[in-house]
């Protein structure tokens, strides 16, 4: 899963956010691009879950849409 995560700037953010989602699934890897502004999280967590513990760590985020550049699960290949 991706997110958006307009606030997350810096190092101190990222671990807030990592801490948070890893709360809730401990064997989550979480990968936070600070250029981007973007979290990407594959475990067992379901988005909604996922955007509650970004949410807990005190930053708001949303799903990032489909083929969306840097970072999305997608393959280039339908365009």
């Amino acid at each position: 899963m991706l997110f958006d995560v307009p606030a997350v700037r810096s190092e101190t953010c990222a671990c807030a956010i990592t801490q948070a989602l890893r709360a809730q699934d401990p064997t989550a890897a979480v990968d936070v691009k600070l250029d981007d502004r973007r979290v990407r999280v594959e475990g067992q967590l379901s988005a909604q879950q996922a955007l509650a513990a970004i949410h807990a760590a005190g930053f708001v985020a949303a799903e990032a849409p489909a083929h969306s550049g840097p970072g999305s699960t997608c393959c280039g290949g339908c365009s």
